[in-house]
């Protein structure tokens, strides 16, 4: 089984459309299931937005459904220079940008490097490195500049590094697959309203690349 995990229900809404989905509610939320041509099962849901709704949802799905890889999906920011909307983000690593403390550093995670090199060259044109997770938006310039410099992240979002944290506690390998659909060039929910239902249609259709891969890869007996 592979897990998809969204942060809200219209991030998951083109995947779920033209297929036959069963649902069931566990812990509040409504998870959707199917099963490939191949016979693996799918199953996806949305977390809520936040750190907090993203690890406990994804606590949720190991716990309830056994996945063996999960795949976080949805929108990010652009943060590095050249990066553009509609460009697809595959985090190498992601890092907690907004934790603050004086005795530990900024917690980074490295994704699963052979899940990454497969996608990589499978996907030549997804754009492949950091992406920073924090519980707010990186809405100003002078912010993005900051993450960037900081940790070389190529884009920021909200959830992808609670789910690769979760993962990584249950011993289960997690990417994190993301669409940018603002830069910076004008003002935030603006530009996110504009851009976001073709960036999102677009990545659906990638991501379902990425499962047919993905599942490939599993079915010949491969973890990678």
């Amino acid at each position: 089984m592979i897990g998809i995990i969204t942060a809200f229900r219209h991030e998951l809404a083109p995947m779920l459309e033209g297929s036959s989905w069963q649902t069931e509610k566990v812990g509040g939320r409504l998870f959707y299931q199917r099963t490939l041509a191949s016979g693996t099962e799918l199953v996806a849901t949305s977390s809520g937005l936040g750190k907090v709704m993203a690890s406990a949802t994804t606590q949720l799905m190991i716990s309830s459904f056994s996945p063996r890889l999960l795949i976080n999906f949805g929108s990010c920011g652009g943060l590095a220079p050249g990066l553009k909307v509609g460009d697809a983000v595959l985090a190498s690593s992601v890092i907690e940008y907004d934790f603050d403390s004086l005795h530990k550093a900024s917690p980074r995670l490295e994704c699963e490097p052979a899940w990454i090199e497969l996608l990589g060259k499978k996907f030549p044109f997804l754009k492949v490195g950091p992406l920073a997770s924090a519980d707010q938006n990186a809405d100003t310039p002078e912010k993005r500049a900051w993450i960037h410099e900081q940790f070389q992240a190529l884009a920021a979002d909200w959830e992808g590094a609670a789910v690769v944290r979760v993962a990584h506690r249950n011993q289960l390998p997690a990417l994190v697959v993301r669409g940018v659909t603002d830069v910076g060039d004008d003002e935030l929910s603006r530009e996110y309203a504009v851009h976001a239902a073709h960036v999102l249609a677009e990545m659906s259709d990638l991501l379902n690349n990425i499962i047919i891969a993905i599942d490939e890869q599993l079915r010949r007996g491969s973890q990678c």
